[in-house]
């Protein structure tokens, strides 16, 4: 699958001009609505390739589709990284609890058993806090296809489904994937950054890591059993 999904970005005629395309609105993304296109795009690639069509890349057109299923993406992980940061704040919380409790007014050393508590607490919170947020992490993909393959965004946050997904040893090595051509692609581009030619060529090495990480993403959702039915029925009607 990975090299599959290195060769991806390359496959059908207008390959330079979509790295191209893409590689102009992740540069303008600070401006939030090329940032969103860019979602869309990712978007479209994963429902793509799970349908089968991996040898020509989705074009970028209709581009108020683009922007409204960006839009939903997004929201999509504001809604999943909203509860890894209230977990975080909590864990912050239980922190500075401890060192709270061991200092007193008075100068004097509060009973040992309560301050032993508020670090077990706090320890407590803290690993509860990384196991969500590595969850998170690993079913935001999952919920993205998702909502991508069924065209509903409630399809991203469906227990059953993610289950499924995120149950699948498919996904798992789908994911594995995907973040290894990730921290590569990071890596590429700050080398290249390291040059003034290669600088322009930044914003283009992290939209061809996207792609192939979608690709990814897609070829895991296309086996999947949770995602067939949801699929075909999606087909002919609105991928909004």
């Amino acid at each position: 699958m990975l090299e599959e999904a290195i060769r991806y970005p390359w496959a059908g005629e207008k390959n330079v001009e979509t790295l191209v395309i893409g590689g102009l609105l992740s540069v303008l993304g600070v401006f939030i609505v090329p940032a969103l296109l860019v979602y869309g795009y990712l978007i479209r690639v994963i429902r793509a390739v799970a349908a089968g069509d991996d040898e020509s890349l989705p074009v970028f057109d209709e581009w108020t589709d683009l922007l409204v299923e960006g839009l939903v993406g997004f929201l999509i992980g504001v809604v999943y990284g909203v509860v890894p940061l209230v977990v975080l704040g909590l864990a912050i919380a239980s922190l500075v609890l401890p060192v709270t409790v061991v200092s007193s007014p008075g100068g004097e050393p509060p009973a040992s058993n309560l301050a032993i508590g508020g670090l077990l607490l706090a320890l407590a919170v803290i690993l509860v806090t990384v196991a969500i947020v590595v969850a998170a992490a690993y079913l935001f993909p999952a919920a993205i296809a998702a909502y991508a393959v069924t065209g509903r965004a409630s399809a991203a946050f469906s227990p059953g489904t993610l289950r499924e997904i995120g149950g699948s040893r498919t996904y798992a090595v789908a994911w594995l994937v995907a973040v290894v051509i990730a921290v590569v692609a990071q890596a590429v581009a700050g080398v290249a950054a390291a040059t003034v030619i290669g600088v322009l060529l930044v914003p283009v090495i992290s939209f061809y890591g996207n792609m192939a990480g979608a690709y990814a993403i897609g070829t895991a959702a296309g086996d999947l059993p949770a995602l067939a039915g949801a699929r075909e029925s999606a087909s002919g009607g609105s991928t909004r």
